[in-house]
């Protein structure tokens, strides 16, 4: 009786078949994955924005403030769940951190973790370091601990405009986790281009009032008074005024406390949060610090 069987060479075609299908599908796959976290990441800022609001009505309208604790130390109540301040594509963390009683810098004890994930949202101390105008003042002398600086949080009621004003995005700052412009890359090691960034650089950001959407980033080379030399801002320039609840508030190195941060030539005295735009717009003409290509 004859014996029906594949041959050697219809076993290859199917097995080329089915490489050829597969070389389409995982980057169709893998695309599908980055989506569905960039969505969490998204829902994880709005949660963050609403229980820093929660926390606001809380506290007389007073945003959190930095010195003893950290933000993520004042929004776990309202949270009720740390996970919410990680971002899936950032895996870095500190090995030392179980002996400082955190899983994440600044929060909650750990017992049996290998490492710490670092936070993957960073707060709005405003745009320029420790000069406040975001949802922190100026850091300056704690009174209560001598020796020490603490960054006071403002009022809800002097933002001029919550729905446009920035609270949290995606950071690689550590350990301050903040979203400042020379902070924001404090970790980043994805090369020079744009398309490294975390999702390309469209990063969720959670605002004043609550809401949260994506927006576009870009970074830049060259600043010796950043971290690593990078910093990154809003990819629409104009949007940089949304670091500050006012934009006449001023960034530049007048009543600076804690050391100088060498910063004085990029911001001179008397420059406002308005003026900023301008001074990133300059950079595309050359010389000192420089865009990422796309």
């Amino acid at each position: 009786m004859q014996r029906k069987a594949f041959t050697l060479i219809e076993l290859l075609v199917v097995i080329a078949i089915i490489a050829i299908l597969a070389a389409i599908l995982f980057p169709v796959f893998a695309q599908a994955k980055l989506a569905a976290k960039k969505t969490q990441v998204l829902s994880n800022g709005k949660q963050i924005g609403t229980a820093q609001f929660m926390y606001e009505n809380d506290y007389d309208d007073m945003s959190p403030s930095l010195g003893v604790g950290d933000w993520t130390d004042k929004l776990i109540p309202y949270v009720k769940n740390e996970e919410l301040f990680l971002n899936p594509l950032r895996n870095d963390y500190d090995s030392g951190c179980l002996n400082s009683l955190h899983t994440v810098p600044g929060f909650v004890p750990a017992t049996d973790e290998p490492g710490c994930r670092y936070v993957g949202f960073g707060y709005n101390w405003g745009p320029i370091k420790r000069r406040g105008g975001g949802m922190l003042g100026r850091q300056q002398p704690d009174p209560a601990r001598p020796g020490n600086f603490y960054i006071p949080g403002i009022s809800m009621t002097s933002i001029q405009s919550p729905a446009d004003m920035f609270a949290y995005t995606i950071t690689y700052d550590t350990p301050r986790e903040t979203m400042g412009i020379q902070f924001l890359l404090c970790t980043y090691n994805g090369g020079t281009t744009n398309s490294g960034l975390f999702f390309g650089g469209q990063w969720p950001v959670a605002f004043a009032d609550g809401h949260s959407k994506a927006m576009k980033w870009v970074a830049g080379n060259n600043d010796p008074a950043a971290e690593g030399g990078r910093w990154a801002v809003p990819s629409d320039l104009s949007k940089i005024v949304d670091y500050c609840a006012d934009p006449s508030y001023l960034v530049d190195t007048s009543g600076d406390t804690g050391g100088a941060d060498g910063e004085e030539g990029h911001f001179p005295t008397g420059t406002k949060c308005s003026d900023l735009p301008a001074i990133f717009a300059s950079y595309r003409n050359g010389g000192g610090p420089t865009y990422f290509s796309n």
